[in-house]
């Protein structure tokens, strides 16, 4: 990094200012954002004005996404006695319109998730029989995949017991974004109540009691809603076309201050900063605030990388998400989120903003991560968090933002949860990384890492198949990327002190863009580059992860057969894109 460099980026952090985050906090405190709302639209216009105070060029879209909005809902027992309990019902569940459902209460054991990184992942614990005609009472979250189990058992509805002594908002669609021709028909089938720890547990002694009756009814408002979704623009100064895409989402669950208001802030405060400076900035920052997050599985998020898609396939050079930094007690960068190849770009950027040593993984198929298809590097998603320790001793159990404060998702996310001074260190940590990539001569992509993750990922499947499948093929043709990219990158070492306008240095990071387009959808997708994959926990080399099942099927059985099928087709996929992935580099 060069001395102007630095000079510049220090220019930048010390220009942050918590003037314009109070001003939002503020604002926002006195509304409650749900999507297709006034208030929704009421707070897109206070931020619409704050850029145009600005003078940042911007546009709000209006897209219609498709929506759930829950209402009421209700769990009442009949039998041994008749008592009612305080219920919420996740967007997405069916809607009985007010009308009960009623069937014998059955206890089904479940997971609870055990880390913000399996709070969108945690499956039934056991194998669950046949349930038709029972209502089914389990632990956890009302996470997609329990609801679908559930679902395909023959369940007449079910109820979630929540963790702690409130009851969290969520989702229970599979779906991402607004539904296609090809997921129409995914949406849940099965009303779904969610209830606090003291009540279910209540209801789970009555289940082993004898016989419970209990019904059920939800509410919900289904639809196309028209919502605003801004999106400005920051032109750089030597390759404008080039962007990295900075969002977060706009809606919440009732306040929401620190899901994601603390998000918005950060965001606004970015664009305030990064246009001042645009001079400075070689490439350019887009930065979106969606609308759908909460309510329509990322429709918001989704709803843009269809409508920008050959856009974003041309030019995004990277997608970082901004969602719950500056909240209470959250000082650890231990829990963040990125794709291999800018792990080391993230944990030194981390270390030089803030002094904090950082760990991350594979991100999981949550958040606004809408851009996996296309193949886009990504960074960030949840911001920094409660430190481990202090989560044990405060008994605080894993949740999906708020910097891991336990109000996440709830009524009592309120201003409470901010904290200004990490507000501070987390828009620091953001500017920081975000500032070297758009400055870089050589954008700092390491697929050297991705190809060692394949290497590994190869091997266990390998070791999990046995005898019953070979990944020969897929083994070799990682080793001989692994060997082309450790030449590329010894290639590129001279070009890092040249100019970005340089031919060689444009193919270089041509190059290292079209290496994630070819290596990124392989390792976290199965559809195509421009759908969408389910809301389901998607593990690394997706086309080949049956191997750790086939084992344990029956020998040549239907299932066995029929999966060693798809086990070929997925290994000719995956050794397609690493043979692409090695064109890439030779420059065919």
């Amino acid at each position: 990094m060069t001395s102007l460099i630095k000079e510049h980026e220090k220019l930048l952090l010390d220009e942050i200012s918590m003037e314009i985050p109070k001003r939002i906090l503020e604002t926002f405190s006195g509304l409650i954002r749900e999507s297709g709302s006034e208030d929704e639209r009421t707070a897109a216009r206070f931020l619409a004005s704050l850029l145009k105070e600005w003078g940042v060029p911007h546009t709000v879209h209006e897209p219609s996404i498709y929506l759930s909005v829950p209402k009421t809902a209700s769990v009442k027992t009949l039998t041994p006695e008749t008592k009612s309990y305080r219920a919420k019902t996740p967007s997405f569940s069916v809607s009985t319109n007010g009308m009960p459902v009623a069937g014998e209460l059955v206890y089904v054991p479940s997971a609870q998730a055990t880390d913000r990184y399996d709070i969108f992942d945690a499956k039934v614990k056991e194998e669950v029989n046949d349930l038709t005609g029972k209502i089914v009472i389990s632990e956890g979250l009302a996470m997609p995949e329990k609801v679908a189990t559930f679902h395909d058992k023959g369940v007449l509805g079910a109820i979630f017991i929540n963790p702690g002594k409130s009851i969290h908002d969520g989702i229970c669609t599979t779906i991402w974004g607004s539904p296609d021709l090809d997921t129409i028909d995914n949406e849940p089938k099965i009303p779904v109540v969610a209830i606090n720890k003291t009540d279910g547990e209540e209801l789970k002694a009555m289940c082993k009691a004898g016989k419970t009756m209990v019904e059920l009814s939800t509410r919900l408002e289904k639809g196309w809603f028209k919502c605003p979704l801004i999106d400005l623009f920051i032109e750089g100064t030597e390759e404008p076309e080039k962007y990295i895409l900075l969002h977060g989402h706009l809606d919440s669950w009732h306040v929401g201050i620190g899901d994601n208001t603390t998000g918005d802030a950060a965001l606004m405060e970015m664009a305030r900063i990064f246009y001042k400076h645009r001079d400075k900035l070689k490439r350019s920052l887009r930065i979106a605030i969606w609308p759908g997050h909460s309510t329509g599985r990322y429709a918001g998020s989704t709803w843009f990388a269809d409508q920008f898609a050959l856009d974003l396939d041309a030019n995004c050079i990277a997608q970082v998400n901004c969602d719950s930094p500056g909240c209470r007690q959250a000082t650890s960068y231990e829990k963040m989120d990125w794709t291999n190849e800018v792990e080391d770009h993230c944990k030194q950027a981390i270390y030089d903003a803030v002094q904090e040593e950082a760990k991350g993984k594979r991100p999981n198929r949550a958040g606004d991560y809408s851009f996996h298809n296309i193949g886009i590097t990504s960074f960030y998603k949840l911001s920094s968090s409660i430190p481990q320790e202090h989560l044990k001793e405060k008994g605080y159990y894993p949740v999906g933002g708020c910097g891991s404060n336990i109000e996440w998702h709830t009524e009592d996310d309120l201003m409470h949860v901010a904290d200004y001074e990490i507000l501070h260190r987390d828009l620091r940590v953001y500017m920081t990384s975000i500032y070297r990539v758009l400055q870089a001569t050589i954008l700092p992509y390491d697929f050297r890492k991705t190809a060692d993750e394949f290497i590994e990922t190869i091997r266990e499947y390998q070791e999990a198949a046995g005898k019953h499948f070979s990944f020969e093929q897929a083994a070799s043709e990682a080793t001989t990327l692994r060997r082309f990219l450790e030449e590329f990158y010894s290639d590129l070492q001279s070009l890092q002190t040249t100019n970005l306008s340089s031919p060689a240095v444009k193919e270089a990071n041509q190059k290292l863009l079209q290496l994630g387009r070819t290596l990124i959808p392989i390792n976290f997708t199965r559809r195509g580059n421009f759908h969408h994959d389910p809301a389901v926990q998607i593990p690394a080399l997706p086309d080949i992860a049956p191997a750790l099942q086939l084992a344990a099927l029956e020998s040549g059985s239907h299932r066995y057969r029929v999966t060693q099928t798809h086990l070929l087709r997925g290994q000719n996929h995956v050794v397609w894109a690493m043979k692409e992935a090695q064109k890439i580099i030779k420059g065919q």
